[in-house]
């Protein structure tokens, strides 16, 4: 933690914030300071939406403004309802760490709060997407973000590879100076090699090469343009593929009906609508692009008569800036000094807001308390009397709900009365029936099996059953096939209706087709015109891109050996100056020193003090070398001494705690003493001989 607050107490007390503060008086903030601390470092990043008074602004606002602002950025948090509590009460250990990442990287942030002003996306409800207008106002609204991704992109680079003309005036000085310097070394080689052997093949040879690699590289642009028509043409099989799968699906679909189709339609007209707009857009799109292309390719070359106008208008347009700058501040004075009454009664309000909201928290507090606890005494009633407790209202209301039962329950008594006498009765009449059957079936076996006719009597139920069914049957089919046959004239008249009204349509969408297809044609043909334009283009820019990196590499070649001949040239220059003056002092025209007449007497001199010096070190290291061994031995023996000694005095202190613990014991029984004095003044001698 300590480390962190003295990082993020650098970074405050640096450019810009210049807050001037320590360690402890950071620390010593309170939760709305560092509230006011982090406002200031979100003001840095992005001034438009961050300059609120944060002692005045509500919380929830200030929340939702300072962690929207911080998701959007990148600033990792949960962003629950702790984290919320403990950002507005001004939690250390909240805003310490976020602090601290805001500083760590504080100009990138500053770059990216500035592109989330264009290129946070806009959520869009689906069913607001389906009408026509808004879809293409989105579709706008997503080329103008990728415009101004390119548009920014391209800026970077510009600046990036940017130079300041001065620069350029010496670099086209320098480049003429190296210009002239080979051109030298140039004839200087040809008339080197005019009369040199196979030098012409190896010349031959080297330009081949050359001419292969240019080709190799021609040949890779080629392959990758091929590759990206490739992946074009696949997609746009898989949308063909996509698409007669779906004309197959609706045509094999029976149930479909002529809806569908229609829908399956209009849905391939709309598509190919977009299509058709996508397309031209993209023919505008490398049209124009071309069309720079051309006016760069056709621009005079850059003079320095046009880089000293276009210097002066700069310097022009920046004292302009400077005026209407010092204007806005006078204007900025000015408007401040009118709006001091409009602010001071903005701050009243604010306070009076504030005044009222709490007492509205106030009342809302104690009406949840009130509330809390006629709930906590009405479960108390409930646990003590079995039931809830009723109000007048209430109570009547469940009276006449209780008088309303009662007398549903009388009827329905007196119904279930009835209904189980009449059970009762029909139950008698049923098992006297039975018994009658029973008896008839018993008579009419005996009679069948007097006659020979036995089962006769089961047979013919049976019988009637079946074709009571069979009947049932044949009815139930009758229906299902009159049903049937009326939906399906039903069905015969709905297509033909749908085919006279699709008719019209089938002829404007074939029309549309025809013309969808000459249009695709005319795409073509100029999508293959202007292939064939762009691959010529990209080649020559290829081709002058090598020119120019082999011309820039051969350049950079030479001004590193200018520079190191320069260095070298430098040095000898000193070397042969300084032995000019040597030769000077040793004629005796002068000294080089008040001690020394010339040099090489100091380097005598110095030369004599360092091999004094160099002998005393070989003495010394001889002297090591000889007692190396007696001393690594007397060490050894002075450890094995110390060891000892520890050892002793252990020793000597168990002996003394157990004389001491005797003594003791010899006092109480009162018994003699012991005469220890010849055993405690003994003393160990250790004798060392060399």
């Amino acid at each position: 933690m300590a480390t962190l607050l003295k990082e993020i107490v650098d970074h405050l007390n640096a450019e810009p914030f210049h807050m001037n503060l320590t360690l402890v008086t950071f620390d010593e903030k309170q939760p709305i300071e560092l509230l006011e601390t982090l406002n200031a470092i979100l003001v840095h990043l992005d001034g438009k939406k961050h300059e609120v008074d944060v002692r005045e602004e509500n919380q929830d606002n200030m929340y939702v403004r300072m962690a929207g602002f911080l998701h959007v950025i990148g600033c990792k948090a949960n962003y629950d309802e702790e984290f919320q509590k403990s950002f507005v009460a001004g939690d250390k250990r909240t805003l310490y760490p976020i602090i601290h990442w805001l500083l760590s990287d504080l100009e990138r942030l500053r770059k990216r709060a500035y592109l989330a002003h264009y290129l946070v996306p806009i959520d869009v409800p689906p069913e607001f997407l389906g009408d026509e207008a808004m879809m293409e106002m989105y579709q706008q609204y997503k080329g103008l973000q990728a415009q101004f991704k390119s548009n920014h992109q391209a800026l970077e680079q510009a600046k990036e590879t940017s130079t300041n003309p001065s620069e350029l005036r010496k670099e086209l000085q320098q480049l003429e100076a190296e210009k002239e310097q080979l051109q030298q070394k140039i004839a200087s080689l040809q008339s080197k090699t005019q009369n040199k052997e196979g030098f012409d093949a190896l010349l031959e040879v080297t330009s081949s090469l050359r001419k292969e690699q240019e080709e190799e590289a021609r040949i890779a642009e080629k392959i990758r343009e091929q590759r990206v028509q490739l992946e074009q043409a696949e997609q746009q099989y898989m949308l063909s593929t996509q698409r007669l799968a779906e004309l197959k699906s609706s045509i094999k679909d029976s149930d479909a009906g002529a809806e569908t189709m229609l829908k399956v339609l209009r849905d391939e007209v709309n598509r190919n609508r977009e299509n058709l707009e996508r397309y031209r857009r993209e023919v505008d799109e490398k049209k124009d692009r071309l069309h720079t292309l051309e006016a760069t390719l056709s621009e005079p070359p850059v003079s320095q008569v046009m880089i000293r106008d276009l210097e002066s208008q700069v310097a022009g347009l920046r004292d302009e800036i400077q005026t209407l700058e010092d204007r806005l501040e006078e204007d900025a004075n000015q408007t401040d000094d009118k709006l001091t009454v409009f602010k001071q009664q903005a701050n009243l309000v604010g306070k009076k807001k504030e005044i009222a909201l709490k007492e509205l928290k106030d009342a809302e507090h104690e009406r949840s308390e009130l509330s809390q606890r006629l709930s906590d005494r009405e479960r108390e009633y409930e646990e003590r009397r079995g039931h809830k407790f009723l109000r007048k209202d209430e109570f009547k209301q469940y009276a006449a709900e209780l008088r309303e039962k009662t007398a549903k329950y009388k009827e329905m008594k007196a119904d279930l009365n009835e209904i189980r006498q009449e059970v009762a009765t029909l139950t008698r009449t049923e098992q006297i029936l039975q018994q009658r059957d029973e008896r008839l079936a018993k008579t009419v076996a005996e009679l069948e099996a007097k006659r020979g006719v036995a089962g006769y009597q089961t047979t013919e139920r049976s019988l009637e059953e079946i074709s009571a069914h069979k009947a049932q049957v044949d009815k139930s089919k009758e229906v299902q096939l009159d049903e049937l046959s009326r939906i399906v004239t039903e069905i015969t008249n709905q297509l033909k209706d749908k085919k006279n009204q699709l008719a019209p349509q089938i002829k404007n969408l074939r029309e549309v087709r025809a013309q969808f297809q000459e249009l695709e044609a005319k795409y073509n043909e100029k999508k293959g015109a202007y292939n064939s334009v762009q691959l010529a283009v990209d080649s020559d820019l290829s081709r002058l891109r090598h020119e120019v990196e082999t011309l820039q590499a051969e350049c950079d070649d030479a001004e590193s050996r200018y520079h190191q001949h320069n260095v070298d040239i430098q040095t000898a220059e000193a070397l042969l100056e300084r032995a000019n003056k040597e030769a000077k002092y040793q004629r005796g025209e002068g000294r080089y020193s008040k001690e020394f007449a010339t040099l090489s007497a100091l380097l005598t001199n110095k030369l004599n003090e360092l091999d004094l010096h160099s002998r005393d070190l070989r003495k010394q290291q001889k002297e090591v070398k000889e007692n190396q061994e007696p001393r690594m031995k007397q060490r050894e023996m002075f450890s094995v001494l110390q060891r000892l000694l520890d050892v002793k005095l252990k020793t000597a202190g168990q002996e003394a705690g157990g004389m001491r613990t005797t003594g003791e014991s010899f006092r109480a029984g009162g018994g003699a003493v012991m005469d220890m004095a010849g055993q405690a003044q003994g003393v160990n001698r250790l004798i060392i001989t060399e």
